[in-house]
């Protein structure tokens, strides 16, 4: 038994394969959130996206918002991400569509929640406590559950158009459903959306907020123009005094120019560095490098000459998606019904990015037939160094477009009185594939590059014929077939032949199925202990997923800046059988209005086999789930639950394979501890493979919570809950960057079975592979409050109703360790960079958002709050505002906070009746989010790998400022 909105007795059956829960978060044993149709109508909203990014416990790390320079497959996408535990290569939160499965559309195992067609959503019902036993594994974060209305009657038509009010990220909308009965035993519900956006462009070119150029730069072992050396730990220097790492502005990747630079590196004589060609590259100009650049010549700077770090990043993907649904229920018998569901949706999205010029150690050679002769002097017999941004002539490009489709077909009935039962089976697949236009070939590139006078070559009397000098070669390599040289000095001097020889397209394809066949039965055992029948259900679901990347046939595939990596696949067969029960124990007694247990058990056998190696592996594991409501009375309610939940790792994680990055290259370059004084950017070049591992065991998790929730008798109206949560994971699956691996050798002699030295001062492999990490701790407070006032309460001839409603997220531990013999790191409450290039995503200690709004009839208005407060920039690093400042040692940073930001909202609609009334309207709507166009706060990303993507964190912080949204409804 459980209490329904009023508080009284109704009976509540146990439905293990579907939600247990119903039109709000107060009467359910663990902490949980519900957005109703309604609610989102209200706000404007027109994607599921955007509806799960109102949820404080939500960390929206993949969306449209965070593309910025990644050339990612799920471009345009958007996940859900309870608690921020999604890792990068997975996912932590089971997102579920009427309360199955959806087939997954990443290779990590996400689901887009642009593929469900919003205009069809009832409700969106988000559980953040464990929840494998009762759903499935993968729950370790929670569930968000989207309900469809498969009930609907008539017709429903919507169109709609937003921009921001800078007259970009122009937003078309389109929907359309139908549902009828079909006579007395059965219905359907069709329905269509179509949403296109164009995106915003490039952040340095569109906000003003980016022209700051904000960034994190490195104060350490940083080369100055005349080839000496500075940083925090070299006395008498010109930055010796301030801190390790600065904030500051005017962001600028190390020598990238347009016209080309000579670096400040050796081999080049001294006397040629640093300087720039002019615009036709006939002659050379001083170049301004700026402060803060590394001896290696990569990475980001401040100041000086050049492209800004955000001359590239989107601040939003531009994407269009096609949504289609239908749903039809038919009653074969009295007892028995038969239903299904097909869903189609296509998706395209892309982004630019940055291209990849010629690497650091491309050296360009003194003969070079393009160079003007004034450097040819000053270089005086030596080679050097070229940096470039050839991004104007040769725009990168990434783009992925893909197909799904999912159909389920079932059967269910009553068993008698007290019993029912439903099966199912359900197909779902995808095809996904994506274009990344204009990566660097590397071989071909330097032969490319190496251009000579034929005739000063051959014979020592120059004739103006520019070739490649391995063509010239007595035996030249086959690939130099083709080849035109490159000229990269000064502006648009690059052929199209030329882009064509050293540039070429990547592709990958990505083809993955889902088969599903679930069955259960639930009912009533007995008629309990006088407080109501006991509960039980039973149950099992068969799930086979397969399947493969691959990237073509491209040639010297290995060979390219750029790859997707490379070809991979598998499959995952999953076996569980689950079983629940619910006790009601006591009832309409003193101190026991209810007394509730509930208990869930779970057994998953998971069997995965790897397609490139041939291996084969299976693990069990059980989940369980104990829960319990305790209504003392009075509007009070006490709950709480325990839970172990699983995760097994999925595709992406077990099966991906990639290329070891570049020797010398940004990405493949560590600090190794065995070199003294070595830069913070690196010292040794040494390859770094990363991707999954067959060798990962599944993660688990142990949840508890505990809550109290009031609906006091003297307040009418109100309902309030405060739930404390922790969830401690074990066995972490996680990615290690090179340079972390190579720390923790270092420091607590751990991982360094994952290092290849040729010496102590030479490492020549890092294996950066997945890995099961130690541990992950959060714990954290979810509170919600919703009060509802009808206004005839307060003066007998107001009308109309005002309804406030506030969601809270106090997230106070995000500890994570390694292994049991490193330290804990605590991550709560940072709100800069990423964790771990995006494994762990810890959020502000305390975010909340607010709805007030007044329904008067027809009339609909509601302003909405969302506050972000100060938060932490780097939790690793020390501040002036932290304890322990020193700017003499190596964590410390200029300042380590990162200012606070609050969001307003308003959205308003009225309904114009039509025809006969009554359900018949036009409804007329118009929404308007970040009213004030509040800026996002500074917490960049930090340089390296091409650059940060954007000044501030866009997972938490709005980046595209005031926008608005209109539209028409029409229901008949």
């Amino acid at each position: 038994m459980a209490q329904d909105e009023d508080g009284a007795m109704a009976e509540q059956p146990i439905i293990v394969t579907g939600t247990r829960i119903k039109q709000n978060g107060f009467n359910e044993p663990t902490p949980a959130t519900v957005f109703d149709g309604e609610m989102t109508r209200d706000l404007g909203i027109v994607n599921a996206g955007d509806i799960v990014e109102l949820i404080p416990q939500n960390s929206a790390f993949q969306s449209d918002a965070t593309a910025g320079i990644t050339a990612g497959a799920d471009v345009g996408a958007s996940f859900a991400n309870l608690r921020g535990l999604n890792p990068s290569s997975g996912t932590r939160t089971l997102t579920l569509v009427n309360s199955r499965r959806f087939v997954p559309t990443s290779d990590g195992g996400a689901v887009d929640l642009n593929l469900v067609p919003t205009a069809m959503i009832a409700r969106v019902e988000t559980v953040t406590g464990g929840a494998s036993a009762a759903y499935g594994s993968d729950a370790i974060a929670g569930v968000v559950n989207i309900i469809l209305d498969t009930d609907l009657e008539g017709l429903r038509l919507q169109a709609d158009y937003g921009q921001t009010f800078r007259g970009d990220g122009e937003d078309y909308h389109v929907s359309g459903v139908y549902g009828t009965s079909l006579g007395d035993r059965g219905h359907i519900v069709f329905g269509g959306e179509y949403q296109k956006k164009k995106g915003i462009g490039d952040c340095w070119d569109v906000r003003q907020w980016c022209k700051e150029g904000w960034d994190v730069f490195d104060n350490d072992g940083d080369i100055l123009p005349d080839g000496s050396t500075t940083g925090y730990n070299i006395p008498g220097s010109p930055t010796y005094g301030l801190p390790n790492y600065i904030i500051g502005r005017d962001s600028k990747q190390a020598f990238n120019d347009a016209h080309g630079v000579v670096r400040n590196r050796s081999p080049a004589n001294p006397a040629a560095r640093n300087y720039r060609f002019n615009d036709d590259g006939t002659g050379i100009i001083q170049f301004d490098p700026g402060d803060y650049v590394n001896a290696n010549t990569f990475g980001s700077r401040s100041g000086g000459d050049g492209v800004s770090t955000y001359a590239d990043s989107d601040l939003q993907t531009p994407s269009q998606r096609y949504v289609g649904y239908f749903y039809g229920e038919y009653e074969l018998a009295d007892a028995i019904k038969a239903y299904s569901e097909v869903t189609y949706a296509h998706t395209e999205a892309s982004n630019s990015g940055v291209t990849a010029g010629p690497r650091s150690t491309f050296f360009i050679q003194p003969d070079n037939a393009y160079l003007p002769q004034e450097l040819v002097d000053l270089l005086d017999g030596t080679a050097f160094s070229l940096g470039k941004d050839v991004d104007n002539q040769i725009p990168a490009y990434n783009s992925a477009e893909a197909d799904i489709w999912r159909a389920m077909i079932g059967v269910g009935g009553d068993l008698g009185e007290n019993w029912s039962w439903d099966a199912y089976y359900q197909y779902g697949n995808v095809n996904k594939h994506r274009d990344g236009r204009y990566s660097r070939v590397n071989t071909e590139f330097q032969y490319a590059l190496d251009a000579v006078d034929e005739g000063e070559f051959l014979n020592g009397t120059a004739n103006g014929n520019i070739v490649c000098r391995e063509t010239l070669a007595a035996n030249p390599d086959p690939r130099s077939q083709g080849c035109q040289p490159l000229n990269l000095f000064g502006l648009d001097n690059l052929t199209e032949g030329a882009i064509n020889y050293a540039y070429r397209p990547v592709v990958q394809d990505f083809k993955y199925s889902q088969n599903v066949l679930a069955a259960s039965i639930s009912g009533s055992l007995f008629d309990g202990l006088g407080a109501g029948p006991v509960g039980a259900a039973l149950g099992a679901e068969y799930r086979y997923e397969d399947g493969d990347v691959t990237h073509g046939d491209t040639p010297n595939y290995n060979d390219y800046a750029f790859t997707f990596g490379s070809d991979y696949g598998g499959s995952i067969k999953v076996l569980e059988a689950f079983g629940e029960v619910n006790v009601p124990l006591l009832a309409d007694r003193p101190f026991f209005d209810l007394l509730e247990l509930n208990g869930a058990v779970r057994w998953t056998q998971n069997t995965a086999d790897n397609a490139s190696t041939g291996e084969s592996k299976k693990t069990d594991a059980v989940s369980y789930k104990l829960s319990g409501i305790w209504d003392i009375g009075g509007g009070v309610r006490l709950r709480g639950s325990r839970s172990r939940d699983i995760r097994a790792a999925g595709f992406r994680e077990l099966f991906n394979q990639q290329v070891p990055t570049e020797e010398g290259s940004s990405q493949g370059i560590v600090d190794n501890f065995n070199i003294p004084g070595s830069p913070g950017l690196g010292d040794d070049p040494t390859p770094i493979l990363n991707g999954g591992s067959f060798a990962l065991e599944p993660e688990s998790a142990d949840t508890t919570t505990a809550g109290i929730v009031l609906r006091p008798d003297f307040i009418r109206g109100l309902r309030l809950s405060v739930d404390w949560y922790q969830i401690e994971v074990s066995d972490t699956v996680t990615t290690l960057p090179g340079q972390r691996i190579v720390d923790f050798c270092g420091e607590f002699d751990l991982f360094c079975d994952r290092i290849t030295f040729a010496s102590p001062t030479d490492i020549t492999f890092v294996d950066a592979r997945q890995v099961n990490l130690g541990s992950l701790e959060v714990r954290g407070f979810d509170m919600e409050l919703d009060y509802r006032l009808p206004l005839s309460d307060i003066a007998e001839d107001w009308s109309g109703q005002v309804n406030l409603r506030v969601l809270a997220n106090h997230q106070y531990d995000f500890k994570v360790q390694a292994d049991r013999t490193t330290p804990v790191i605590d991550y709560a409450g940072q709100t800069g960079p990423v964790l771990l290039g995006g494994d762990f995503n810890p959020s502000p200690d305390w975010i909340w958002t607010g709805f007030l709004s007044y329904d008067n009839g027809p009339f609909n208005t509601t302003v909405s709050v969302r506050h972000i407060p100060e938060g932490i920039y780097d939790v690793e690093k020390t501040g002036p505002e932290d304890e322990g400042y020193d700017p003499t040692l190596p964590d410390s940073i200029n300042t380590n906070r990162v200012a606070g930001v609050t969001y307003f909202g308003l959205a308003m609609s009225y309904q114009i009746p039509v025809g006969s009334g009554g359900d018949q309207n036009v409804e007329v709507f118009g929404a308007i989010e970040n009213l004030f166009d509040q800026k996002p706060s500074v917490a960049p990303g930090g340089g390296g790998l091409g650059g940060s993507n954007y000044p501030t964190n866009p997972v938490y912080f709005d980046t595209f400022g005031s926008r608005f949204r209109a539209g028409l409804r029409f229901r008949y």
